[in-house]
C-alpha cells in the first residue's frame, strides 16, 4: 500500500555549502558560526524567497532548497553568490565565506516537509564538485536556461558521481555577459574601420504583436536595473526621415527594424524591440534621457535622407554611462545599395560593443534575402501595413507580399510576411475559417524556411500555429529555434512564456514573459496585458497582477479579458468592492462565461480550477 504521506514532485534542487568550513571553525568557531548566520539571514534566505524558493533544511555549513523552476533556482543562486562576493570583498581572506552551489532538476519524494531521491543526491554531488564561489548544474537545468538573457555556461563533460547510477553531464554556470563585458571593454581600445558581414533583410519585430504573440508592459526602469547581469544593453531609435516626404517613412522604419533584427542575433548584446523605441519617433530628446527612460546603456540614433535614387544614412552610437558618442558615420550611396549601408551600420555597432562574434552568429546575420530592391521595398511597405492592425491594411499587406514574391519567388521574408498576415487574420477574428487560415500561415512559414532556415519569423509563426492547435511540445521546439537564432526577439520570449503558462510551468512562464517585457516595454496590444496578468494570477502573485492590470485597464478599456483577470485577482485578495466593480464592467461585454471551457488551454486542471475559483468569488460565474 503506498505511503499516503508521501508525494512526488518535479522540482529544481539547490544544494550549497561553505568551502573550507571545517578549517574556519577550527580557527574561529564563534565568529564563523555568527558570520554564517548573518549571511543566511541577510543574503541567502531573502534571495531564495524573492525567487519563490523554499529552504528545505540546513546542514550546519550549508543548506538544501527547492524551487518550482530551474530558472528561478539559477537566478537565486547568482543573487546569493553576488551577495557573498560583496560581503567578502571587505574581509580578510581567512574570514571570507564562499559558497559552492549545485543545482539539478528531477523527480523527488516529499514527506513531512523533507525531500528525497536521486535529484537531491545529484545536487549534493554537483555542489561537492564545484569550486568556491561557483555554480554547477546538470544538463536538465541547462536545457531550461536556453534563451534566457544573461545566463551562460561552460560544458565540463560527463562526470561519474558517487552513488548516482549513470554519468551526469555537468556545466559551470556564469552570467552570460561576463566574457562579453571584457570583450567590448578591450575592443573599444582597438576599433577598426567598418567592414561588411552580410546582408540584413530579415524583420523579426514588425507586427509581432498583431496576432496574439504576447509582449510586455512595464514602466521605464533605471539603467542600473537593466545592467545588473552585465550584458551590453542597446536600443536603436527610429531613424529620422529627412527626405521631407512622409511617404518615405516606411524606408527609415524598415531599415531601423532590420538593424534591430540583425543586432539581436548576437548573443553578446541585449537589444530592445522596435516597439519599445517607436514612441520616441520624431521627438527631440537628449540621448542620455532616452537611455535612462529605456533602461539601456547604449543608443543607436540617426537619419535617412532620400532624394531620388540618392540615399544618405547617418548613424551614431551613444554610451549613456560615459555620456559620449563612441562612433558616428554617414553613408552616401545609391538607394539600391541600402543593404550595404545596413551591413556597415550593424557591423560597426556590433563591433564596437562585442568583437567576439561566433561564426554561426555571423552566418545568421549575413543571410541574404533578395537581389531585388523592389521586392525588398514591397516587403517594407507590407510590414508597415501590418502595424496598422486593421482588416483593410492586412489585406493590402498580403497583396504587397504577393507582389514581392512575383518579383522574387524565393524571397523568404515575403513568405514569412504572408504567414504573419494570416496569423493576424486569425488572431483578430477576421475570418469564418480560422483553421484554414492557420494552415495557410503554416505553409507560408515552411516555404520561408525552405528558402532560408534562419528566418526567425517563420519559426515564431510555426510555434503560434502549433500552440493554437494545442501541440505545445512542437510549439516549444519552434520557439526555442527562434530564440537560438535571435536571443533578443521579444515576441519569441513572450510566445514561449505563453506556452509554458498553458503547460502549467508558471514560474518559467513568468521568467520568459519578463524577458520579453524587458525587451519591449511599450507593447500596445491588449493580448499582452491579458497573458501577463493571467501569469501573475496563476503564480498567486495577486498584488503584481492587480498593479499591472489596473494600468492596462486604462490603456485598453475595451478589452474585456483584462478586467476579467483583474476581477479574479481582486477577489482573491478579498477586495470585494473592487472585484464587484471590475466584474460589472465584464458583464456588460461578456454576459455569459462558460466555466467548463474558459481557461481550457491550461494543461493542468488545477490551474483552470484556480482561475474559475477567482471568477466565482468575483460573481462572474
Amino acid at each position: 500500500m503506498p505511503d499516503v504521506d508521501t508525494d512526488r514532485k518535479l522540482l529544481a534542487i539547490l544544494c550549497a555549502d561553505i568551502a573550507g568550513y571545517s578549517r574556519m571553525i577550527g580557527e574561529d568557531e564563534e565568529g564563523t558560526v555568527a558570520a554564517l548566520k548573518a549571511n543566511m539571514t541577510e543574503r541567502i534566505e531573502p534571495a531564495i524567497a524573492r525567487h519563490h524558493g523554499r529552504i528545505v533544511k540546513t546542514t550546519g555549513d550549508g543548506f538544501l532548497a527547492e524551487f518550482a523552476s530551474p530558472v528561478a533556482a539559477v537566478r537565486s543562486a547568482f543573487e546569493i553568490q553576488e551577495g557573498m562576493k560583496s560581503t567578502n570583498c571587505d574581509l580578510p581572506e581567512s574570514k571570507q565565506q564562499w559558497l559552492r552551489i549545485g543545482i539539478t532538476l528531477g523527480d523527488v519524494m516529499v514527506r513531512e516537509g523533507d525531500i528525497f531521491g536521486d535529484a537531491v543526491n545529484t545536487a549534493a554531488r554537483l555542489q561537492a564538485l564545484a569550486e568556491r564561489g561557483s555554480i554547477y548544474a546538470s544538463a536538465a537545468v541547462v536545457d531550461q536556461l536556453r534563451g534566457h538573457i544573461g545566463l551562460g555556461w561552460t560544458d565540463l563533460g560527463e562526470k561519474t558521481l558517487k552513488n548516482i547510477g549513470r554519468p551526469v553531464r555537468v556545466y559551470r554556470l556564469a552570467a552570460g555577459a561576463n566574457a562579453a563585458s571584457t570583450v567590448w571593454t578591450n575592443l573599444r581600445r582597438r576599433l577598426r574601420s567598418s567592414f561588411i558581414i552580410g546582408l540584413l533583410v530579415v524583420s523579426v519585430l514588425a507586427a509581432a504583436g498583431t496576432y496574439g504573440l504576447w509582449e510586455r508592459f512595464t514602466s521605464p526602469t533605471a539603467p542600473s536595473a537593466a545592467f545588473s547581469d552585465g550584458t551590453p544593453t542597446l536600443a536603436v531609435l527610429p531613424l529620422r526621415n529627412l527626405s521631407g516626404d512622409p511617404q518615405n517613412d516606411y524606408i527609415s522604419d524598415g531599415i531601423t527594424e532590420d538593424i534591430i533584427s540583425a543586432l539581436g542575433r548576437f548573443s553578446e548584446l541585449k537589444v530592445m524591440a522596435f516597439n519599445a523605441t517607436r514612441p520616441y519617433k520624431g521627438k527631440a530628446l537628449r540621448p542620455v534621457d532616452v537611455a535612462h527612460e529605456l533602461g539601456v546603456r547604449y543608443l543607436v540614433e540617426g537619419s535617412v535622407r532620400r532624394a531620388g535614387d540618392d540615399l544618405r544614412v547617418s548613424a551614431s552610437l551613444f554610451d549613456a554611462i560615459d555620456n559620449k558618442v563612441l562612433w558616428s558615420q554617414a553613408f552616401d550611396e545609391q538607394f539600391q545599395d541600402v543593404f550595404a549601408q545596413q551591413d556597415a551600420i550593424t557591423q560597426r555597432v556590433a563591433g564596437t560593443l562585442a568583437s567576439s562574434l561566433h561564426r554561426v552568429e555571423r552566418e545568421r546575420a549575413v543571410a541574404k534575402q533578395t537581389d531585388s530592391l523592389q521586392a525588398y521595398e514591397l516587403v517594407l511597405r507590407g510590414r508597415a501595413m501590418l502595424l496598422q492592425v486593421t482588416r483593410s491594411t492586412n489585406r493590402e499587406a498580403r497583396q504587397l507580399f504577393e507582389q514581392a514574391l512575383r518579383l522574387d519567388a524565393d524571397y523568404a521574408a515575403a513568405f514569412a510576411g504572408l504567414g504573419l498576415a494570416y496569423l493576424d487574420v486569425v488572431g483578430h477574428g477576421w475570418t469564418e475559417f480560422p483553421q484554414d487560415m492557420l494552415l495557410r500561415a503554416e505553409q507560408y512559414a515552411r516555404d520561408a524556411l525552405a528558402r532560408n532556415p534562419l528566418n526567425v519569423d517563420a519559426h515564431v509563426i510555426l510555434s503560434e500555429v502549433h500552440s493554437n492547435q494545442l501541440r505545445n511540445d512542437q510549439a516549444l521546439v519552434e520557439i526555442d529555434h527562434a530564440l537560438e537564432l535571435n536571443p533578443s526577439n521579444a515576441a519569441a520570449h513572450a510566445q514561449r512564456g505563453g506556452i509554458l503558462l498553458w503547460e502549467g510551468r508558471v514560474e518559467e512562464a513568468v521568467a520568459a514573459l519578463e524577458s520579453a517585457f524587458d525587451l519591449d516595454p511599450n507593447s500596445n496590444h491588449p493580448g499582452d496585458s491579458f497573458i501577463l496578468g493571467l501569469a501573475y494570477y496563476s503564480a498567486r502573485r495577486h498584488e503584481d497582477a492587480v498593479r499591472f492590470l489596473q494600468r492596462e485597464a486604462l490603456r485598453h478599456p475595451d478589452y474585456v479579458y483584462v478586467q476579467l483577470v483583474l476581477a479574479a485577482a481582486y477577489a482573491q485578495l478579498g477586495r470585494d468592492a473592487d472585484a464587484a466593480r471590475a466584474a460589472a464592467l465584464v458583464k456588460r461585454r461578456l454576459p455569459v462565461i462558460d466555466p467548463v471551457s474558459f481557461g481550457s488551454r491550461f494543461h493542468n486542471q488545477a490551474d483552470q480550477d484556480y482561475l474559475i475559483e477567482g471568477l466565482r468569488k468575483a460573481s462572474l460565474i
